[in-house]
């Protein structure tokens, strides 16, 4: 009836034990390490969240304004927002290359340019050398894209605004036009 235990017996049930001790220990560890991972992760996200939006989140420029006191206010700021809703922020050097993503707009009779350095939209007045792309749009029919988003394929579809290709097709391409040419064509 009794079972002689033996140091074979012994060390076997302590071999045992600690192989599932080990495990166990294995299974925690691996569990905080995983909780500090998301945890970490979610910080981050917070973290770079709060600091984009000022960046990301403009106030339009022509909030509260009828469309007569927006053109004549029309600026630089106005530009920067039409940009902005049209995604060219996204925009980027070609890979290997200092030659960084150019436009000139015509707005009515005012003519813009914009320049994309490391995803920042830099406007000016007048024109610029090696622009890729030539916007021609009225004021009218900026104001009203910064208003609506969603309008600004129609007004490029409409003909109410154009888009002239200046670059080599691989060179907008490699700089990242295609969604947007896509968009508004």
């Amino acid at each position: 009836m009794y079972r002689k235990i033996t140091s074979h017996h012994i060390f076997k049930r302590i071999l045992i034990f600690l192989v599932i001790l080990f495990i166990v220990a294995g299974l925690i560890v691996g569990g905080i390490m995983y909780k500090n991972y998301e945890n970490k992760k979610e910080q981050k996200k917070r973290t770079s969240n709060t600091s984009n939006t000022p960046r990301n989140i403009i106030r339009s420029p022509v909030y509260g304004m009828s469309l007569q006191e927006a053109v004549a206010s029309f600026n630089e700021s106005f530009v920067y927002y039409l940009l902005n809703n049209i995604g060219v922020s996204s925009l980027h050097n070609a890979p290997f290359s200092s030659n960084t993503p150019k436009m000139i707009l015509y707005v009515s009779d005012d003519i813009y340019n914009a320049e994309i350095i490391d995803k920042k939209i830099k406007i000016k007045k007048g024109l610029i050398e090696g622009e890729d792309i030539i916007i021609r749009t009225t004021k009218e029919e900026a104001i009203k894209m910064i208003k609506d988003k969603t309008y600004i394929k129609q007004s490029f579809s409409d003909g109410n605004s154009g888009v002239e290709l200046v670059a080599g097709k691989t060179e907008l391409v490699m700089k990242g036009y295609w969604d947007i040419y896509e968009t508004l064509s």
